[in-house]
């Protein structure tokens, strides 16, 4: 039984992450609601979460990016993947707060001559903030996975941002598959020519790290300029006009969106 992936491993599951495009395609509830009413719906619902101040009512504001990813189709496993680790990051920035925060203390400790104390009002703003993190990159989540890379493309096309930083996107979202493919062909050629069993940490195995991502750099710069200079033999133009297509509202969108808005708006208000 395998206790500590190797990096092979973990490159696989990081493509398994960024492809989204599988999810997109499900028939659930999230996936039949126009990009736009759903863009609509998730900035409602995030600025209402900024308003939100009591913990109680964002615990119960997150069920429901995880009652929407349920009723889309999308694995829980997958999406609580997806958007734990940024809250995981904030919420270590975030502990000094249980100790800057002043209020009733509910655990004291000395180091040194630094006077540690952890406060109930600060475990309250700690849980708070980390709380209306995860709510934010959960409905992001939500709204990426269940409108797929390109119709989000698309949808920023239709609000008219910029084409290039569309395109930067675009060519972004591309290269990442390209790179880890990489990846994946420098790792079997290493452990094809340097094949050790014990998975250990030492210089030596920082050095060959060290060498893995030099060459996965240069062998990624130089296919990408061969990939550009494909494209533009083809005619590609990054500031190629489009005028991309507004998608129509249905009845069902608009209900959908005033439903969101006016329960959130509500509880907001509370």
């Amino acid at each position: 039984m395998k206790v500590f992936p190797s990096l092979k491993d973990i490159i696989e599951n990081t493509e398994t992450l960024i492809y989204i495009e599988d999810l997109s395609d499900k028939k659930g509830l999230m996936q039949t609601i126009n990009p736009i009413a759903k863009l609509i719906t998730i900035t409602a619902m995030i600025i209402s979460a900024l308003f939100i101040t009591k913990l109680s009512y964002l615990l119960t504001i997150c069920i429901i990016p995880t009652i929407f990813a349920v009723a889309s189709y999308i694995s829980l496993k997958q999406f609580f993947t997806r958007t734990t680790l940024i809250p995981i990051i904030m919420a270590l920035i975030s502990i000094p707060t249980l100790f800057l925060t002043t209020g009733t203390p509910i655990w004291i400790t000395t180091i040194g001559n630094i006077n540690l104390t952890i406060t109930i009002e600060g475990i309250t703003k700690f849980l708070i903030f980390t709380t209306r993190i995860w709510f934010c990159v959960a409905t992001l989540s939500l709204l990426i996975l269940s409108t797929g890379f390109d119709k989000t493309l698309k949808l920023l096309a239709t609000l008219r941002i910029p084409t290039l930083i569309i395109q930067l996107f675009s060519l972004t979202y591309r290269y990442l598959f390209v790179s880890i493919h990489e990846t994946q062909s420098i790792l079997i050629a290493k452990e094809a020519r340097t094949y050790i069993h014990k998975k250990t940490l030492n210089l030596q195995a920082l050095k060959d790290l060290g060498y893995l991502l030099s060459s996965l750099f240069i062998r990624t710069y130089e296919r990408s300029e061969r990939v550009y200079l494909a494209m533009k033999a083809r005619g590609f133009e990054i500031n190629k006009n489009n005028k991309p297509q507004i998608p129509k509202l249905h009845i069902k969108d608009i209900v959908f969106t005033t439903s969101i808005i006016t329960i959130f708006a509500y509880i907001a208000l509370l």
